[in-house]
């Protein structure tokens, strides 16, 4: 087995086709399907299900998920700390995120980095507002939307699956219960989606996902959430809801400096880490 194949297993299962796996990877889809039949001839089992939809996992290709995501995060780690004992960074990386994933999952896991890099600085920008790598306003950017003009280096790292979710004493009728949700200024998936699922708007309207989060917590009504916030709430069964990609963005240049490259590489393997509580299977 070429453990280098892994990589490629992964980003294929967590894309859901080589087009995506593709993407995530920086190479060609077709280069992927190879190396996905490498590593099927391999083991001597297939791994996914093709299909018109993409690629889905079969049983045997589920075992081997965990396995090969712990290998990925050994070899990041490696790489991390051989960095990290022959480079020393310095400097301020300004680095723009959503604030919950920022807060939840981000900050949580940089310690580590800052720790091994005391002369390297972080400048957080959170919010709703685009803000422009391009035009130098950032160093670094996850996006939950794919840029599509720039001269930018985009990876997708992950996905983050949402639900529709209650107080435990709050019940979860759709036609009368309260709704939380965004401004129609906002028009985010998760906005849309709350939309077509009730047919109705908010009752509630609230400019910033921790308030609405907070909102839904304190009972006041129901409405839709990243998964990774939905512990100790009851999440509402609906149709299928929305997952969306989660983007790494930097500037596309060979001069990046090595502190940009650090937390880039950090934020990417914290990311994955995370896959189960971004988007856990339901």
């Amino acid at each position: 087995m070429d453990w280098d194949d892994l990589r490629y297993f992964s980003a294929v299962a967590r894309t859901g086709g080589l087009s995506g796996g593709a993407r995530a990877l920086g190479v060609s889809a077709q280069t992927v399907g190879r190396r996905i039949a490498a590593l099927e001839a391999s083991i001597g089992a297939p791994l996914f299900v093709r299909h018109s939809g993409g690629y889905r996992l079969t049983a045997d290709g589920q075992s081997m998920l965990g396995d090969a995501e712990r290998v990925e995060e050994a070899m990041a780690r490696l790489r991390s700390n051989a960095t990290a004992r022959t480079v020393e960074a310095a400097g301020t990386v300004r680095l723009a995120a959503p604030e919950t994933l920022a807060t939840h999952i981000l900050l949580p896991g940089l310690r580590l980095l800052l720790d091994r890099h005391p002369a390297l600085k972080l400048e957080l920008v959170t919010g709703i507002a685009t803000v422009g790598i391009a035009r130098g306003e950032v160093d670094l950017a996850l996006r939950l939307v794919r840029p599509e003009q720039g001269a930018l280096t985009v990876r997708q790292v992950g996905r983050m699956a949402h639900g529709l979710y209650a107080a435990p004493d709050v019940a979860a009728d759709l036609e009368r219960a309260r709704l939380v949700g965004w401004a129609d200024a906002f028009d985010l998936p998760a906005a849309r989606w709350l939309l077509r699922i009730t047919a109705r708007k908010p009752d509630i309207i609230l400019n910033t996902l921790a308030a609405q989060h907070a909102a839904i917590r304190a009972g006041l009504g129901i409405g839709v959430l990243p998964c990774f916030l939905g512990e100790g709430l009851v999440r509402v069964e609906t149709s299928p809801s929305p997952v969306e990609s989660l983007w790494l963005v930097a500037h596309a240049t060979d001069a990046t400096a090595e502190r940009v490259r650090l937390v880039y590489e950090e934020i990417a393997v914290l990311i994955e880490k995370s896959a189960d509580r971004l988007a856990p299977m339901y």
